[in-house]
């Protein structure tokens, strides 16, 4: 969801959510750590960077899940699909018209793997007006992978902590 979210009649818990994950966006966007990250897909890919390690950071974190959550993957997995199944009242209409789809693709499931980290951004830079090379700066992913697993932990990790802590730096 873009832009305020005054005006817009969302479900107050929907409300919540969406300014939570804005609020670890601007966390991990702001740490100095990502930034470092980024400036391993050098010139030619600094541009699309931030997009790549979006995606990148969510496979990272299927792949720790374990770290972060004692709610097993596949439960947690499930229960988003039962959201976005029985409670389309509360979703925003874009993304209850999408959801049947998503559902259906098992769509969280293709971060298991870096394939499907790839089939992501694939599908991002056909979809895009703009002429971007997201599949390309995979190379950059695969040459760099411990690095960049090893500062996701160390960022996400952070974040954890600044959003379980009540501190909010962000908002």
């Amino acid at each position: 969801m873009k832009g305020p979210l005054s005006g817009l009649s969302l479900h107050p818990l929907v409300a919540i959510g969406v300014r939570r994950h804005r609020q670890v966006d601007v966390l991990t966007d702001q740490h100095p750590q990502y930034q470092a990250l980024r400036s391993l897909f050098g010139d030619e890919h600094r541009r699309i960077s931030g997009i790549v390690l979006d995606i990148l950071f969510d496979h990272y974190l299927y792949r720790h899940w374990s770290r972060f959550s004692d709610w097993p993957v596949g439960e947690f997995r499930e229960g988003v699909y039962a959201v976005l199944r029985d409670g389309e009242a509360f979703l925003p209409q874009a993304l209850a018209q999408v959801a049947p789809r998503w559902i259906e693709a098992d769509w969280l499931r293709v971060y298991e793997s870096i394939d499907g980290v790839e089939a992501v951004l694939g599908r991002m830079e056909r979809r895009s007006r703009h002429r971007l090379s997201l599949r390309e700066a995979l190379t950059t992913v695969l040459e760099h992978d411990a690095i960049l697993e090893q500062g996701f932990l160390q960022v996400f990790s952070e974040v954890q902590r600044v959003i379980e802590g009540g501190c909010s730096r962000a908002y």
